[in-house]
Parts: structure tokens; C-alpha cells; sequence
């Protein structure tokens, strides 16, 4: 029973995952190195994001011109291998994309126009990354969790208004580290699970392009440090609770080229963000478990980037696991209301970006190999 509902509390926190503060994606869960034996998993999640604003036109009249829809829909696919070494030794070896953007504006937005090539203001950044986990077991119930992330990272931005700025890095791979502590007590269903992932630093060799002249650069970026604090216990007979709180340090990401025009960077943060979740799952049948979640992520209620014109959400999400001999396979739809935001703009003016929304479906499937 415990092994199906945990899987459907996990697919409407992990398959649907997708739109949170800053570029977060996959919100870097390590939920697979609890599942028992030797288990393969796939997940694969879906957001589609409506964002748009507006901002008066600085190059003529003040009636405000419309954004388009700024973010494009994107795929998080999570791929692990679990297994135990020895009765006290876990192994667990996963796939995912934890952070990344796809954003493009209309041509007609102010800060798209004043450049000389076809180009609009955008930016798209991808990350993939290879967690190689270990979790030792002691023997009142706690375990400690280490393990070593390689992260490759890639971006490609446009900001025509600043004498047709673009700039193109090479991809790049470094290394970070996860570490964390964790205690269960399985006859209640209880977990309480503590990771901290740290920063890793990227050295990006990069193209960047002004006014025609293409200049080659380096810059180096910082995607940030995070914990994960992961709890759930039984609470009635065939009834689970589960939530999460998860704390991203966000003004470590800082990435300023060199060539830039402005005096700002081109992408910074001000604040960390705080994610809430909070669910409760209840097995209807031997074979079926479902889970329904509530999630929260704080507004800071100051300008943000435009290439990130988001402020907080909160969201509501239900997920399925029917469970087979050995696999169980899981689904899951989450809707998010995205907050309000007030981006940068130029001259003095900003960009107000409201009644903003997002869908995401999720899929995943865990196979035994036992």
C-alpha cells in the first residue's frame, strides 16, 4: 500500500513540477534513493506557461504595447537507477534538467525594437545534470545522504534595444555536491528528509555580438545553492501527509558579460525564494492511490528581470498511481496562478505582467528489477 500511495504523492509534486521562482525546474528531489530494492524510473513533465504584460511604448506615443505570450512551453525529464549495495548502502544514479528559461517577446515590445537585426528581446538557458547519490542506514531509523552532481550549462540571449546585444556561450560542465541527513519510521509511514545542494560555478567561453562586432569573452556564473526539507507520515489508516519546503539562493546566480552595455548585469536576483507544498494521498483500492497538493511560493513585491517577469505563485495538483506487479505507473495535472510582477524596463518605465497562469502534466513510471 505505502509504495503506491508514496509514488502518487510523489507525481503530483515531481512529474508536475515546472514553474517556480528564478529559472528552478526540477526542483532537484532525490525521493528515488528511498525506494526499496533495485528500481528503474522514468518521469517526464510538461508546462505550458501563459505570461504576458504590458509596457508603454518609450520610443513613441505612452499607450501600452503587449508582450505576446513570453514563455514558451518546455519539457523536465527525470531519469534514475536505484539499488542497494548492502542491507545499509543505497545507490541511486539520476538524470534531470534543474534549472532553465525559454523566453521571447513580440517584436513590437519596446525593448525588442531598436536594434538592426530581425530580433526580439529572449533568452534560453539549459541545464542537464548526473546525480550519482549514496544513502548510508543506521539503526534507529536515520540515514545520511552524499553525492556528487555533474551540471553542463548553456545560454543564449538577444536584448536589441541595447545596441543589438546578443550573446551565445559554449556549453560547459563542472561539479557540485549534494549532501543531507534523513530519518523514517516505517511502521507510521514517517519521513523527515534534509539536502543541501550546493552552488556549482561555470566558466562560460561565449560569442557576444554589439552593433555588428562579434567579440569573443568569458563570464562566470553561479547556478545557486538550495535545500530540500522533504517530510510525510501517516495520519489515518490508508491516508498519508506529505509537504515540502524548498529554499533557493538565488542572488548567487549573477551573470554579467563583459560587453554588455548597461551598467547592470543581465541577469541577477535580489531575493531567495521559499516553496511550500503541502498533500495528502489516500489509497482507494489495492490497486489505486491518489494525491491531491496544494503549493506556495513567496512574492517579493519588487522589480524583477525580464527575462524572468514572474513574482511568486500558488498552485493546486492531483495525481493517479495505479501499481502493477512490479511497476507502478503514475500521472499527475497541476495548475499554478503566477504572480504578479513588475519588470525593469527603460527610461524609467517598467512593464507590468499580470493574470498570469500555467498547466503541467506529468507522467512517470518505476520499475522493480527484483
Amino acid at each position: 500500500m505505502k509504495k503506491a500511495l508514496l509514488s502518487a504523492c510523489a507525481v503530483c509534486v515531481g512529474a508536475t513540477a515546472g514553474y517556480a521562482g528564478g529559472l528552478d525546474r526540477s526542483g532537484q528531489g532525490i525521493n528515488l534513493i528511498f525506494e526499496e530494492g533495485s528500481v528503474v524510473q522514468f518521469r517526464l513533465g510538461y508546462t505550458d506557461p501563459s505570461v504576458s504584460g504590458t509596457m508603454p511604448n518609450i520610443f513613441g506615443s505612452l499607450e501600452p504595447i503587449d508582450s505576446g505570450n513570453v514563455a514558451n512551453d518546455f519539457f523536465t525529464p527525470h531519469l534514475g537507477y536505484k539499488t542497494s549495495l548492502t542491507d545499509q548502502l543505497d545507490f541511486a544514479i539520476m538524470y534531470d534538467q534543474p534549472f532553465g528559461a525559454d523566453i521571447a517577446y513580440s517584436p513590437d515590445y519596446p525593448l525588442s525594437q531598436g536594434g538592426t537585426a530581425n530580433d526580439v528581446l529572449r533568452a534560453t538557458a539549459d541545464t542537464d545534470a548526473i546525480t550519482a547519490l549514496f544513502r548510508y542506514k543506521f539503526d534507529n531509523g536515520f540515514s545520511a545522504i552524499g553525492g556528487v552532481r555533474a551540471q553542463r550549462v548553456e545560454a543564449n540571449v538577444g536584448v536589441p534595444i541595447a545596441g543589438n546585444y546578443t550573446v551565445s556561450t559554449d556549453a560547459e560542465i563542472d561539479f557540485g555536491y549534494v549532501v543531507g541527513v534523513a530519518w523514517e519510521k516505517p511502521e507510521i509511514a514517517a519521513r523527515v528528509a534534509l539536502t543541501y545542494n550546493s552552488k556549482i560555478s561555470h566558466d562560460l567561453s561565449q560569442t557576444e555580438t554589439i552593433g555588428g562586432t562579434a567579440v569573443e569573452s568569458s563570464s562566470e556564473i553561479e547556478t545557486p545553492q538550495s535545500v530540500n526539507l522533504d517530510f510525510q507520515t501517516g495520519v489515518a489508516p490508508k491516508t498519508l501527509l506529505f509537504g515540502s519546503i524548498r529554499w533557493v539562493d538565488w542572488p548567487q546566480l549573477v551573470y554579467n558579460p563583459p560587453n554588455y552595455p548597461p551598467t547592470s548585469p543581465l541577469v541577477d536576483y535580489d531575493n531567495a525564494t521559499y516553496t511550500y507544498t503541502l498533500g495528502l494521498g489516500y489509497q482507494f483500492s489495492e490497486e489505486f492511490s491518489g494525491a491531491v497538493t496544494l503549493g506556495y511560493e513567496t512574492d517579493e513585491g519588487e522589480p524583477v528581470s525580464n527575462l524572468g517577469p514572474t513574482d511568486g505563485f500558488w498552485s493546486i495538483g492531483v495525481g493517479g498511481t495505479y501499481s502493477l506487479e512490479k511497476a507502478k505507473i503514475s500521472a499527475g495535472v497541476r495548475y499554478t496562478d503566477i504572480g504578479d510582477a513588475t519588470a525593469d524596463g527603460a527610461g524609467g518605465v517598467t512593464a507590468d505582467f499580470t493574470g498570469n497562469s500555467a498547466w503541467s502534466v506529468g507522467f512517470q513510471i518505476t520499475y522493480a528489477l527484483d
